[in-house]
């Protein structure tokens, strides 16, 4: 079986500011793996048999290299790196269109297309379904297990107050919704051996794109206005004895809130 799965780098931090166009600035931030993915990767590898091949690729500037070098210590075998200046500023509409060119082009034989639910630095969640509509297959979303059947896999999804077992056919999207607070420890074969695996890069042109089907040109969202909040949090501290007022005193502190 071949498995392509989706990650990507993001900032390991929660102090971001955007752009002018609304788009993370990552300089001098630290990047990490997006958790969801790594926990994706990582129930991939956990379903992988002898003969079977785990792709990994991303899209971003040329240090998402990185992202893409944990994976490979973890255990994938092959790695793309979808990397052009034309990619930049791209939402998920134009993310989504890039990454399923990518698969058309580079992966059409895959038995399973995998993503994590979403990445920490946009809390979307909506490329591994934009992906799965234009490719024109199946999607199984908040998968929490997954394993091999006689005629394809076999999900169960976690929907909150319901969880779903159901078969999943070859070729489908799915989406992992759990997350490893502990992370992945890589052994020490994996780690040495990804030491001999390349990150190929591919561009825009590589996938057959034209410059206005991508990155900010080819974006549907366009950003009004940004606006930062603060965490901080006004304390206030009262004595009231008298219920019916201490009632009263939360309701016009709610109200004022609103």
């Amino acid at each position: 079986m071949r498995f392509a799965v989706a990650v990507k780098q993001v900032p390991d931090t929660m102090e971001m500011s955007v752009d002018e166009n609304g788009s993370l600035v990552r300089a001098g931030v630290p990047s990490i793996l997006n958790p969801y993915d790594e926990c994706a990767l990582s129930r991939v590898l956990e379903l992988r048999r002898e003969g079977d091949e785990v792709v990994v690729f991303t899209m971003g500037p040329p240090q998402a290299r990185q992202a893409l070098e944990r994976c490979l210590e973890m255990g994938a075998d092959r790695a793309y790196l979808l990397t052009d200046r034309d990619f930049a500023g791209a939402d998920v509409w134009a993310t989504a269109r890039a990454l399923t060119a990518f698969i058309i082009k580079f992966v059409p034989d895959a038995d399973l297309y995998v993503f994590g639910r979403q990445a920490i630095d946009g809390d979307t969640g909506q490329v591994p379904f934009e992906v799965a509509a234009q490719l024109g297959v199946q999607q199984f979303a908040y998968v929490e297990l997954l394993s091999v059947s006689h005629d394809g896999f076999t999900a169960v999804q976690d929907y909150g107050d319901v969880r779903r077992t159901c078969s999943v056919p070859r070729g489908s999207v799915v989406s992992f919704g759990t997350v490893d607070p502990n992370g992945t420890l890589v052994s020490i074969s994996d780690y040495l051996s990804a030491g001999s695996k390349v990150v190929e890069e591919v561009d825009r042109v590589s996938i057959g794109l034209g410059l206005y089907s991508v990155g900010l040109k080819g974006s549907m969202t366009r950003i009004v206005s940004t606006t930062a909040s603060s965490s901080a949090r006004r304390n206030r501290k009262v004595e009231i004895t008298d219920p019916a007022k201490g009632a009263r005193f939360i309701i016009d502190e709610l109200e004022a809130v609103r």
